[in-house]
């Protein structure tokens, strides 16, 4: 059950709203809220919605996310951190709905890349999985929840035994975005 796995949890940055029903926890983030990183710039939004846990070691992370109406660039995804200049995420975001993608950005040292692949117009429920294996990261995400893609290795600068992971959501132009998250599990 969501509800018991959620209990080790808490907020960074703790958003607009947060209910539970039988479909999971429902989550309006905050408006002009975001995860992202340019020391060359100096420009930093450390803002988002993140509801995390510690964990240890290798792991697999897997959650999966709901939405409607989402607009232009607000996100629902998966994320570990460190601190707030060396972190991963990865989640649905797009400049339109006629044009969503699945987005991973990764931040070391203060600075943010972003990648992104196309994925099909009206995609509202998507699955995550984040695995840790011999300090290699892989993420992954399904459109169906059986099928998983994987979208990218990568390596933290400064990584540690100990991470915080979890569930994020953020909405840097939408003053309204509420997404439901349906499951969360690590092993």
């Amino acid at each position: 059950m969501l509800l018991e796995t959620l209990k080790e949890f808490d907020w960074m940055n703790e958003p607009a709203q947060v209910r539970f029903d039988e479909n999971g926890m429902y989550v309006r983030a905050k408006y002009r809220t975001d995860f992202w990183c340019c020391a060359r710039h100096n420009f930093r939004k450390d803002d988002g919605h993140f509801f995390f846990s510690y964990v240890l070691g290798d792991f697999c992370c897997d959650l999966d996310w709901s939405f409607e109406n989402a607009g232009p660039f607000d996100q629902c995804g998966i994320m570990i951190r460190l601190d707030v200049n060396n972190w991963f995420k990865i989640s649905m975001m797009s400049e339109s709905n006629e044009n969503p993608k699945i987005a991973t950005s990764l931040t070391n040292d203060g600075y943010s890349d972003l990648a992104s692949v196309n994925i099909p117009a009206g995609s509202n429920h998507i699955w995550y999985r984040l695995k840790k294996r011999k300090g290699c990261y892989i993420a992954y995400y399904s459109l169906d929840g059986q099928n998983y893609t994987e979208l990218r290795k990568f390596y933290l600068i400064h990584d540690s035994d100990e991470m915080k992971i979890g569930a994020y959501i953020c909405s840097p132009q939408s003053e309204d975005f509420t997404a439901v998250l349906h499951n969360l599990q690590m092993y």
